[in-house]
């Protein structure tokens, strides 16, 4: 039997509109152990939602040097402020994001998993798949 772990967190992040203002949006950060490569982003904007679900791994490399090539971008900005990048074939959407509150929530998923010790359930994922 496989136990799954869960780790989440909520913070703020400022989404920067194209004219340069700046918008405060509440995102959620969720971790499944049984998904142990993948973090969910949910963005909440008045009465939207959008999920994004971003590698952990790029998530980790973004913290210290600019990462990802394809929809999902991460690099280090002044300070503590990494830019996150989010590109769709109609838009593309620039919010600045605490670097602390991602390290934080990070460590906390490399101690549900850590790094090289994700293993993904095949059995559980055919029988959600089939579900």
């Amino acid at each position: 039997m496989f136990n799954e772990t869960r780790v989440g967190t909520a913070t703020v992040v400022e989404f920067i509109r194209p004219d340069g203002t700046i918008e405060p949006m509440d995102v959620d950060l969720q971790y499944r152990s049984d998904d142990p490569h993948a973090v969910t982003m949910r963005f909440h904007a008045h009465d939207q939602e959008s999920t994004w679900l971003v590698g952990r791994e790029l998530l980790s490399n973004g913290l210290l040097s600019p990462a990802g090539l394809g929809d999902v971008r991460l690099r280090p900005a002044d300070g503590d402020v990494l830019v996150l990048e989010l590109h769709t074939e109609d838009s593309h959407a620039v919010f600045h994001l605490p670097a602390d509150e991602l390290r934080r929530f990070l460590r906390s998923t490399y101690a549900a998993v850590p790094a090289g010790a994700e293993v993904v359930d095949f059995e559980l994922l055919l029988k959600d798949l089939l579900a």
